[in-house]
């Protein structure tokens, strides 16, 4: 009788237990219960970003004006014949411009760019300096020891994208920046002018001048195309400035 009584009164008293439990509302539900799966059927909010826009690329890379006062004093060292030039900037790309360009007409004050170029000053330092410390020295060990009075260009500032790097979101060009210049030849006083060409394994005293300059660029460039390196740069020694961490340098 008392078991039985036990049990009774067990029973009578989860009775109200049982009640709370029907009466609870619901739990809260779980991080994946309350996120709709995604499908076709759910429409997904677009992302938001914060902030203003990035600012154009040659706004970052405007000079200070202690930069530039210290690139304009390298060129007056050189003897570079130039002029400055009210800032570039494109409407359809807001991203292509320089900010401080110069025009140079001459990169030594006897060694003309033929046609002029307009570069950032950073372009024309290292275009100097290559210039006056080896393709002039190199040339003299060439049949005759003839001396480099002029340098054949290719492209200079063009705003466009790299070559090779897709359509759908292509990456600009260095030229578009003033960053980059492209050497099509070596003009020779008394003999028949360097042409940049694809030069492997001829053997001879023009292939071994175009190896050297072309290897001495990497000094002062952060970036060196030429022959071999791909179809686009067959024709020319593609030399620019562009900023990479660590200082590092491709050169092909």
């Amino acid at each position: 009788m008392i078991r039985w009584r036990a049990i009774l009164c067990a029973l009578a008293l989860c009775q109200p237990a049982l009640a709370a439990a029907q009466d609870r509302p619901p739990e809260r539900p779980g991080p994946e219960e309350a996120q709709p799966q995604a499908g076709p059927d759910v429409p997904q909010e677009p992302a938001v970003v914060f902030g203003p826009p990035a600012p154009p690329g040659w706004f970052v890379l405007q000079e200070t004006d202690q930069e530039y006062a210290a690139c304009m004093l390298a060129l007056s060292f050189l003897g570079t014949v130039y002029t400055e030039e009210p800032a570039i900037t494109d409407p359809e790309d807001p991203d292509c411009g320089i900010a401080r360009p110069i025009r140079v007409d001459r990169i030594l004050p006897d060694l003309s760019l033929e046609g002029g170029a307009v570069m950032r000053c950073d372009t024309a330092r290292a275009l100097g300096f290559w210039a006056r410390d080896f393709v002039r020295p190199a040339a003299m060990m060439l049949p005759g020891a003839p001396r480099v009075t002029g340098l054949q260009l290719g492209t200079a500032y063009d705003c466009r994208p790299r070559v090779g790097t897709g359509a759908d979101q292509p990456k600009l060009s260095e030229h578009a920046l003033g960053n980059a210049i492209d050497i099509a030849g070596f003009v020779l006083d008394g003999a028949d002018p360097l042409i940049v060409q694809p030069r492997a394994d001829s053997g001879d005293m023009a292939e071994a001048f175009q190896r050297t300059v072309r290897a001495a660029g990497c000094l002062f460039f952060t970036t060196v195309l030429g022959p071999g390196s791909n179809d686009a740069h067959d024709d020319h020694l593609h030399l620019d400035v562009a900023a990479r961490r660590g200082d590092w340098r491709l050169c092909q």
